[in-house]
């Protein structure tokens, strides 16, 4: 390599690097919603989707938010992870997504704990669909990502709705 190549690909490394740390948040959000734990298979799946993006770089062509790739890579990642290593953990108790929270955050609120207890368990597609609802992707985003219609998404986040206050529900 030349040194006007090695500039160039530094760059480009820099670039993915700085983008990745942006959606810090987002990796650990697909790590969350398939059942991952704080703990060394939460920094196993990550390491594995960074280098999973890392690998598949090139094939970002600006053409969507770098952040919607992203949760695309990070989503097929976690689910081939987790197939692979048969890792999906029995359904949280609340204590324990309260105690995720707050290795997350200093103060959680119970109300996203709960929340996430909840959504913890839905299937992996209903996680995933919910996931990118909490994450701000429009709907037309979500079928994109989810290779769904709009209309299909739609129907899913109310019926996902209802079950999730049926399940709210049945703690009580």
């Amino acid at each position: 390599m030349d040194k006007r190549t090695l500039v160039e690909e530094r760059r480009r490394q820099q670039q993915f690097v700085k983008e990745v740390q942006q959606c810090d948040a987002l990796i650990y959000s697909v790590c969350r919603l398939y059942g991952c734990r704080r703990d060394e298979s939460t920094e196993d799946l990550y390491q594995e989707i960074v280098c999973a993006l890392w690998e598949s770089y090139d094939s970002y062509n600006g053409t969507s938010k770098f952040s919607s790739w992203l949760y695309s890579v990070a989503r097929n990642t976690a689910v081939a992870y987790y197939r692979r290593h048969q890792l999906r953990q029995p359904v949280l108790s609340l204590t324990d997504v309260e105690r995720d929270f707050a290795d997350l955050h200093d103060s959680p609120d119970p109300l996203v704990a709960e929340l996430y207890y909840l959504i913890d368990q839905l299937s992996a597609d209903d996680r995933n669909l919910v996931g990118l609802y909490i994450e701000g992707y429009e709907y037309e985003e979500i079928a994109q990502q989810m290779n769904l219609s709009q209309q299909a998404v739609r129907t899913r986040m109310s019926r996902i709705k209802v079950r999730l206050k049926e399940l709210k529900d049945k703690q009580k």
